[in-house]
């Protein structure tokens, strides 16, 4: 197996609302990583993006994020339907093969200009969840609560991971919440 590394990292700020296009975000954020290592789109051997078109609300929504890219002439490029973490998979399963010393892996999302509880909504099961119409924030309750009747978690467990991760935001700047958690 071929070892991998990951040899840069951006972010954009992590932010409620944004403005900013799937290209836009893509092009701030893909330059980004580029740039530190001083190389251009053309030194990449494969590229992969992983979005939620679903969450957005507009099918092949990765298409314009290309534009992004400045992908031409074209590249070997690939995306995939779920989130950031399937795309460093792909990339990485691609850089086993040999052919490629290079990949670009990228990410992006934005909520769709419905009401994104609604949305959400959709994408659970139609004839026992959805005709509830619970939001995430109730589905997520149903997990924790089941998680903890199981016996393999605790609220003290949560509070712990959420209290990590905020102290964990304070050194990242674009963190959208961060903080210090103390407990009583």
């Amino acid at each position: 197996m071929r070892e991998v590394a990951i040899v840069a990292f951006a972010q954009t700020p992590s932010v409620a609302s944004s403005d900013l296009d799937e290209a836009e975000m893509v092009q701030v954020v893909t330059q980004d990583a580029l740039n530190q290592l001083g190389i251009t789109q053309r030194d990449i051997g494969f590229t992969c993006s992983g979005s939620c078109d679903m969450l957005i609300g507009r099918p092949f929504s990765f298409v314009s994020a290309l534009d992004g890219l400045a992908a031409w002439p074209p590249i070997q490029e690939s995306h995939v339907e779920m989130d950031g973490a399937w795309a460093l998979y792909e990339s990485f399963v691609r850089l086993q093969h040999g052919d490629i010393d290079t990949a670009l892996v990228y990410a992006f999302g934005r909520s769709s200009a419905g009401d994104v509880a609604d949305v959400l909504t959709l994408q659970l099961d139609p004839y026992y969840l959805g005709p509830l119409w619970p939001d995430a924030h109730s589905v997520a309750a149903l997990q924790a609560r089941a998680l903890l009747d199981s016996g393999k978690a605790t609220e003290s467990d949560f509070a712990e991971v959420a209290a990590r991760n905020l102290l964990s935001a304070q050194s990242n700047k674009n963190a959208q919440v961060s903080g210090s958690f103390a407990p009583t």
